[in-house]
């Protein structure tokens, strides 16, 4: 197991797609992922639920699937989010008659997808709803391997790290973006809790 988190449990995997992109996620043959599923925390009768006094209980599929279905369409708009904030940037960056002092990063969201497993229907068998639903259903992430840093808590607005620490542009520019987020969204959205590599990619994660 990579690691657990408040939601979801991460597990190395690999991934070859039949009809491969030409670059990113499942590019290559046998590449190495890091699949997510959701879980719950079970405590034992009579305990007091100590937080770390518990067994990882797994979801039905009726259940799992909405759940990583809404997980992975928080990250395509968390996505579409970023964007928007670059094009924002970009655009007061042209339209000023100076560059601006300090480096802007250029960042992206992990790729990612949900692999669902069904039942094989033999040839000319009926398929019934039982054989329809998948058996099991899993996000697919890529995997970071480079040092894991959380720039933004869920929970405060400020950088996580301090001026002096490897990493605190990077907080600092995301925490821009999230302003950039809710004032132009009229406080409708921003993305929260990011974390990722020191570098260029950042998850959206537990």
């Amino acid at each position: 197991m990579l690691g657990v988190g408040g939601f979801k449990t991460a597990h190395p995997g690999f991934l070859t797609l039949s009809s491969a992109p030409e670059t990113l996620l499942g590019s290559r043959p046998h590449q190495k992922v890091a699949v997510k599923r959701p879980f719950y925390k079970k405590y034992p009768p009579g305990s007091s639920k100590n937080p770390m006094n518990f067994t990882i209980g797994r979801y039905t599929i009726t259940d799992e699937l909405p759940k990583l279905f809404r997980e992975a369409n928080v990250l395509y708009w968390a996505r579409a989010l970023l964007t928007f904030s670059y094009e924002y940037i970009d655009h007061c960056v042209s339209n000023s008659s100076e560059p601006p002092p300090f480096h802007i990063p250029r960042l992206r969201f992990v790729e990612a997808g949900l692999a669902l497993s069904h039942d094989h229907t033999q040839p000319g068998q009926h398929k019934s709803k039982s054989l329809t639903m998948p058996r099991a259903v899993y996000l697919v992430e890529e995997l970071i391997t480079d040092e894991f840093l959380k720039y933004i808590h869920n929970m405060d607005c400020n950088p996580m790290l301090d001026p002096y620490e490897a990493g605190y542009e990077i907080a600092a520019f995301l925490a821009c973006t999230q302003h950039i987020q809710y004032a132009k969204t009229g406080g409708l959205a921003f993305i929260s809790d990011y974390q990722g590599m020191c570098h260029h990619v950042i998850s959206l994660v537990d």
